[in-house]
């Protein structure tokens, strides 16, 4: 049963702050039938994502907004610290601490009074079921949304509102007008101020060289970021947005486009950078992509790939995690004209450099072992 519960939220490494767990006292039984109506995607002031609301006990028995915390067993070693924060609009954020790694995710939850739960939608594919106990509390739940028959404690204590910093990756709308920007997340719909901190400069100049952009218009943005408190230009503190690493920006994509993550295969991923370098498709030349198909049956898995002159095949290998390797690809043999020459070596020179992959809705990076981005793709031609 620990495995089972294991595998719906399997960790990503990110370094993030402690939490402080608080206890509420016992609150209402559960009402039977949902009486919450759906909230809207932009709802939920600064004051209540911050915490400066009171709490309001909600029809699915919970006095929101508020934090839940408790150590969930593992399957073996000790067990992980989660963090859960949750709003009456219905945006969770999820924070969660293994002996060796952190773990963070963000999205929507729902009421699921059949079950006497709450379902927690985010980034990851599996969602998470949380039996809504009489006090309050909440309990893990299996993948499948079945009751953990176990005396370990399972259970997420229920306290006011103290918000975890929680720190993954995001696509969201980036917006800069009058010396400031802001970010909206496109799994939650919350708009954040963005700090100046981080990698917040790198974002903020490729945000003034696209061409062709209305003043203050809002780009989709792939980052790496940190929500979490910081100082704000008038009264107390609130969330900001702190860019850890900034990928690109996205013009003319939406958040519609860009809330679910593109499968690794059997995928057409139009090649954006190779060794830091930007590549387009040249004229008359096919545009470069990297596809990797899906094994069949017992054999190797393969891809292919071109930068617009030689066809490249060879096969690659998915280890645990996020892991990823190619191996040696054979090549047509055409003579290839400047800059595609240069282009194709750089490609070759990458892939076998790949140490493990990243997949931020529908932008593809393949990073070494060092941790140094080596290529840069986006899903194209999708569904």
């Amino acid at each position: 049963m620990a495995d089972d519960v294991a595998a719906a939220c399997s960790p990503t490494a990110m370094p993030i702050a402690e939490a402080r767990p608080m206890r509420l006292l016992p609150l209402l039984p559960l009402v039977a039938a949902l009486a919450l109506s759906p909230a809207g995607p932009h709802s939920g002031s600064a004051r209540a994502q911050d915490g400066a609301e009171a709490q309001v006990l909600t029809a699915p028995g919970l006095a929101l907004p508020g934090s839940f915390t408790g150590t969930i067993p593992m399957a073996s070693g000790p067990g992980a610290e989660w963090h859960l924060d949750l709003w009456p609009d219905q945006v969770f954020h999820l924070r969660q601490d293994y002996p060796d790694q952190s773990a963070a995710d963000i999205g929507r939850w729902h009421a699921d009074p059949a079950r006497r739960a709450i379902v927690l939608r985010g980034g990851r594919e599996a969602p998470v079921f949380l039996e809504v106990r009489g006090n309050g509390d909440l309990r893990l739940m299996t993948p499948g949304g079945e009751s953990i028959e176990s005396d370990l404690p399972y259970t997420l204590a229920a306290g006011p509102l103290d918000p975890a910093a929680v720190s993954l990756p995001m696509t969201g709308m980036f917006r800069y007008m009058a010396d400031a920007a802001t970010f909206s997340v496109c799994l939650t719909g919350r708009s954040y101020p963005v700090a100046m901190e981080g990698a917040y400069i790198e974002a903020e100049r490729a945000y003034l060289a696209i061409e062709d952009r209305d003043p203050g218009e809002a780009v989709l943005a792939v980052l790496e970021g940190t929500l979490a408190m910081r100082p704000a230009m008038e009264g107390p503190d609130r969330t900001h947005l702190v860019i850890d690493r900034f990928s690109r920006f996205a013009p003319g994509d939406t958040c519609d486009r860009a809330r679910a993550d593109a499968a690794l295969t059997d995928t057409y991923w139009r090649l954006l950078e190779i060794g830091g370098d930007e590549i387009a498709p040249m004229e008359g030349s096919r545009e470069p992509y990297l596809i990797l198909h899906s094994p069949d049956g017992d054999t190797t898995s393969a891809f292919n790939a071109t930068v617009g002159c030689n066809m490249m095949r060879g096969g690659y290998e998915r280890g645990a995690g996020d892991a990823l390797s190619f191996g040696q690809a054979a090549m047509t043999m055409m003579a290839c004209p400047p800059p595609l020459d240069t282009s194709e070596r750089a490609l070759t020179e990458a892939l076998g450099q790949v140490a493990r992959l990243q997949i931020t809705a529908t932008t593809l990076e393949l990073f070494d072992e060092t941790g140094t981005r080596v290529l840069m793709a986006e899903a194209v031609y999708l569904p």
